[in-house]
């Protein structure tokens, strides 16, 4: 496994931001022949939002009014659109003859640079693992994983110091175990992106299901928190704690207990941030402990509770969230 330190300045995440007139916008990436484009980079780069559209072309970010989109894929021209006053887009790129690179993407905008990278991987191990993450302790049918994905995704990051870092050869994923965002370029050497070098990193699952991660040092001064939902009123995280459990399996010969088989056991904390107080609470997925967390607004709160059904997980969270900000 590589080492990284990109030599750049630690900066601490500041909970509190303040996101004004922001919305999201839906769209679709397409060629001149209309067939869509998977895995195209969208970026506004004044406003650090991105996104990827998915296998079937569609994406979805965050915007301003003022926001210009760049939108790049491999074999295709960077095309730049207006958002304006749209909700949705259909965005057309034209080719540009150029080979493309395994459904990755591209964009030139705030890109770490690949010198910076050669430079920081001197004097460090290599680890060949052909793409994909094997777990530490491989014993049989081992349940779970160390690691967000099974392979790595396509994703950005911001570093230390504000800037959106994403190439056509990068790809991620998240060791919960070691609180560390891998990269690699090749599916072979994976290198470790270190604590101080990155405030936040967004990836997306080959499904198109986009997972944020930021910095949250009143949550957990050493670990990433997971962003479910965020707004100018609230903000919702889930705090992931995922440990090794070795097999404990025993057999006397009279009587058998015990599991035998290795498993990575995930473990969520909750929390809510009210953005104008700056005030965190956590709080558990009863809808007793959401009523707390949002008691200042009991008749909104209760009004959502009652009209969505009992089953509460991150995608239930997600769309309280975006309730609770409207």
């Amino acid at each position: 496994m590589k080492k990284s330190i990109l030599m750049l300045s630690p900066v601490l995440l500041v909970t509190q931001v303040a996101i004004a007139q922001t919305h999201t916008i839906n769209g679709t990436v397409l060629d001149k022949a209309g067939n869509s484009v998977p895995y195209a980079f969208v970026e506004d780069g004044a406003h650090k939002y991105a996104a990827y559209s998915d296998s079937v072309g569609h994406f979805a970010i965050t915007v301003q009014p003022d926001s210009k989109l760049d939108f790049a894929a491999p074999g295709f021209k960077d095309t730049v659109v207006n958002v304006g006053a749209n909700n949705e887009l259909q965005v057309a790129l034209q080719q540009n003859g150029q080979k493309s690179v395994d459904g990755t993407v591209s964009t030139s905008s705030g890109a770490m640079t690949t010198e910076s990278v050669s430079k920081n991987e001197m004097a460090a191990m290599s680890n060949d693992m052909g793409g994909y993450l094997k777990p530490a302790h491989e014993k049989g049918d081992t349940r779970g994983s160390q690691y967000l994905f099974v392979t790595f995704v396509h994703g950005y990051l911001i570093n230390a110091e504000g800037d959106l870092v994403q190439k056509p050869n990068y790809l991620f994923d998240y060791d919960k175990i070691n609180v560390n965002l891998l990269l690699t370029r090749d599916n072979k050497t994976i290198i470790e992106i270190g604590w101080d070098e990155t405030k936040s990193f967004s990836l997306f699952s080959r499904e198109g299901v986009r997972y944020d991660f930021e910095k949250v040092p009143a949550i957990d001064p050493s670990h990433y928190a997971q962003v479910l939902a965020s707004g100018n009123k609230y903000k919702i995280y889930k705090l992931i704690s995922t440990k090794f459990v070795k097999s404990d399996y025993v057999n006397n010969g009279a009587a058998a207990h015990g599991h035998d088989y290795d498993e990575y056991v995930d473990d969520a904390t909750y929390y809510i941030v009210d953005v104008p107080s700056n005030q965190m609470q956590k709080f558990s997925l009863r809808k007793k402990g959401i009523k707390t967390a949002f008691a200042k607004e009991a008749d909104k709160i209760n009004k959502y509770l009652s009209g969505n059904s009992d089953d509460i997980d991150d995608a239930y969270l997600a769309k309280l969230g975006a309730y609770m900000n409207q």
